[in-house]
């Protein structure tokens, strides 16, 4: 759902003044968390979203990284508390697993920038095209969702890798239709319901994510179901706002179907998220370098959120 789509509901103006100044108040805040956390390509990522430094900038640091064959090695994005996310230790991951994984980042990173029609997006899409499995699968076997093992339930380990890989190459016109395909063949082959209504914020994000970007005869049915747990988890507070907003911005689609948001409620429920230091996920079990990535998302989303309500 792209977020200038979201409906305002009435016309307070005062509140709405209000609530832009807080806002600022919040991104200035916010900035600083990130400026002092460590994380340099999340202070990056802040200073381009902010105007301080240009797009272009993330992209050519972003280029410098990448290796031979396209890919990249990890990066902060999911150390930093990527929401949804699976846990797994990076010592027990392969070679091909770690592509994958810090590949993913970078063009997470570069969509959030809208950055990706640089020249090294086509070698990245490569690079992650050449580990797909021949199921349709991508596969980074050593990770845990939601505290189950992969070697456990390895299918919903590979449901979230595979509908996260898939949409951010769904997103690009550089990615073979063949591929895509076999993604979403077997992504749809195993949706049941439940697997978005209780299986998890990652699962959920993951489904989204392809079927609001790839073409599929079931993606209306789909994201359907995704609209309504969506909904239905940020009203009963079970998924929190930023993540509310982190899906959105994740799909960038022109639509979710079965959800209905309102912008000032949303921007109201992610400026009560902010913490005292001026980050977000005040919780988060690893200390402020696991906190960077929602602070971001959480930027990103005022950012998006006060453009709205200034349309």
């Amino acid at each position: 759902m792209s977020i200038v789509e979201l409906e305002i509901a009435g016309d307070d103006a005062e509140r709405v003044r209000a609530l832009r100044l807080r806002a600022a108040d919040a991104l200035e805040s916010a900035y600083r968390f990130l400026e002092g956390a460590g994380d340099d390509r999340a202070w990056l990522r802040a200073q381009v979203l902010c105007g301080a430094q240009p797009a272009t900038l993330l992209g050519d640091r972003l280029a410098a990284s990448q290796a031979d064959d396209g890919s990249f090695a990890m990066g902060t994005l999911v150390p930093g508390g990527a929401p949804g996310f699976p846990a797994f230790d990076p010592e027990r991951l392969g070679d091909d697993e770690r592509a994958i994984v810090g590949t993913l980042e970078a063009l997470l990173v570069a969509a959030d920038a809208r950055i990706l029609l640089a020249d090294w997006i086509e070698p990245a899409v490569r690079a992650l095209e050449a580990r797909q499995s021949d199921d349709g699968v991508y596969r980074v076997a050593a990770s845990t969702m939601d505290g189950v093992a992969a070697d456990e339930d390895p299918t919903r380990a590979d449901l979230f890798w595979t509908g996260m890989v898939a949409g951010v190459l769904g997103r690009t016109p550089l990615s073979r239709p063949a591929g895509l395909d076999a993604a979403g063949a077997y992504l749809a082959e195993r949706f049941d319901p439940d697997l978005v209504e209780h299986g998890g914020y990652g699962t959920l994000l993951a489904y989204a994510h392809f079927f609001t970007n790839v073409a599929h005869d079931r993606g209306d049915e789909i994201l359907q179901w995704c609209g309504r747990a969506l909904e239905k988890g940020f009203r009963s507070r079970r998924i929190d706002g930023v993540s509310t907003l982190r899906l959105l911005l994740t799909c960038d689609a022109q639509a979710m179907p079965g959800a209905s948001f309102d912008v000032v409620e949303l921007l109201e429920r992610v400026l009560d998220e902010q913490a005292g230091d001026g980050g977000f996920a005040e919780l988060a079990i690893g200390g402020p370098p696991s906190r960077t990535t929602p602070t971001f998302d959480a930027m990103l989303a005022i950012v998006r959120l006060c453009a709205a309500i200034e349309d």
